[in-house]
């Protein structure tokens, strides 16, 4: 690295740094400021760009931030989801780019970007959610220009997304989702089974979707949760779970009996064309021979006029997750068990989610311990009995 000093005028000097090649391009990069005063001024100015080389300010790409996105996502892309990698390049191209799509790698700073997260939420109303969200994904993009040495430290390390206050849960009650069955099996035997075994395995919808025959094993009661539906750009596919590990779960009778059913009438509309049902057909299908799973979507839009039907405006098909879920803490099942059942990467998240009924279950435990204490308590008056 070298630096020059040259007086175009008087009183006005060019300060040139070579600070060596473009870790991209390959290209030589060249610094340059101009400085108005004496020679000693320039000098300082030349020492400061030293100075700020030496501390990694400049190792950096001319690289605008689109195409860090571009060359980044290309590396991430075999590791997300096709709903995940949907879902950022369209904030990218929507939210991202308007902004900071232009600038430099290197010219971006903090609080360029706590200035979008603001705007985000004041001018385009977005939720916190969403723009944590965002952070997210240019917290990921800068870290990835880190590791590869286009700068040196990410201006979203010290930034401050919302926060994000995450609302109480309200998971239908018993009677609701009872009814929510029964309606749901008039309109439909089949999405009563897929209402049931939601509700009672808290199983995500994509989850269920993606059940085969042979995850079922009728005489150790228990369903293998190993495989996701999702729909993407170009149809819908099969991948791992949200937490790539698969997990089993035991079943109830009624569970099992829905099962039951469910393949009875499987295997009725397969016979009727000539064919059979196998263990790698799909629970849940429309095909004769269980060749393509139901869509999540098509799943919802259904469960949607079940529920309207009955006038549950604000239940989503997720909140029979949360009815799994809730209904297995109030009635004191370990944290670590419910956390299994759900697929949750650790009890923790669990904790996290349902912390209201946690509060609740222990306050039903301190309950249950007093009472033990209270009845072994010696009654009023059958204490020791005082000598004549």
């Amino acid at each position: 690295m070298s630096g020059t000093l040259r007086e175009k005028s008087p009183g006005n000097w060019e300060v040139r740094f070579e600070a060596g090649r473009d870790p991209v391009t390959g290209r030589r990069r060249q610094l340059s400021r101009s400085v108005l005063g004496n020679k000693r001024k320039a000098q300082e100015a030349l020492n400061s760009l030293v100075a700020g080389a030496q501390l990694g300010r400049y190792d950096g790409t001319t690289m605008t931030f689109e195409q860090l996105c571009a060359k980044w996502l290309d590396l991430a892309k075999k590791d997300l989801s096709p709903t995940t990698l949907r879902t950022y390049k369209t904030l990218l191209h929507n939210r991202i780019f308007p902004a900071l799509g232009g600038q430099s790698v290197l010219a971006i700073r903090t609080v360029d970007l706590d200035r979008l997260y603001t705007g985000l939420i004041d001018r385009e109303g977005l939720s916190s959610s969403t723009v944590r969200q965002v952070h997210a994904i240019i917290r990921r993009a800068f870290r990835q220009a880190v590791l590869w040495g286009w700068v040196s430290v990410s201006p979203a390390t010290n930034a401050t997304p919302p926060r994000l206050v995450k609302p109480d849960l309200a998971p239908p009650d018993v009677a609701q989702v009872v009814n929510l069955l029964s309606r749901a099996k008039e309109r439909d035997p089949e999405l009563g089974h897929f209402f049931h075994i939601a509700a009672t395995t808290g199983a995500r919808r994509g989850e269920i979707c993606a059940i085969r025959w042979k995850n079922l094993d009728t005489k150790m009661r228990t369903l293998t949760i190993e495989r996701a539906i999702i729909e993407a750009t170009g149809g819908i596919f099969e991948k791992d779970t949200k937490t790539h590990s698969n997990r089993r779960i035991a079943l109830d009778d009624d569970t099992l009996e829905a099962f039951a059913a469910q393949y009875s009438l499987c295997a009725d509309r397969a016979s009727q064309v000539g064919m059979k049902i196998t263990k790698e057909s799909f629970v849940f299908s429309r095909e004769p021979d269980g060749a393509i799973a139901w869509t999540p979507s098509s799943v919802t839009k259904q469960f949607v006029a079940v529920k309207e039907s009955l006038g549950y405006e604000g239940m989503r098909l997720h909140d029979l997750r949360h009815f799994a879920a809730t209904r297995l803490m109030a009635a004191g099942v370990p944290v670590r068990t419910v956390s299994g059942r759900l697929g949750h990467a650790n009890p923790s998240i669990t904790l996290s989610v349902y912390t209201h009924f946690v509060e609740a279950s222990d306050q039903v435990a301190a309950d249950v311990l007093g009472d033990l204490l209270s009845m072994a308590r010696p009654k009023r008056g059958a204490g020791v009995k005082s000598k004549a």
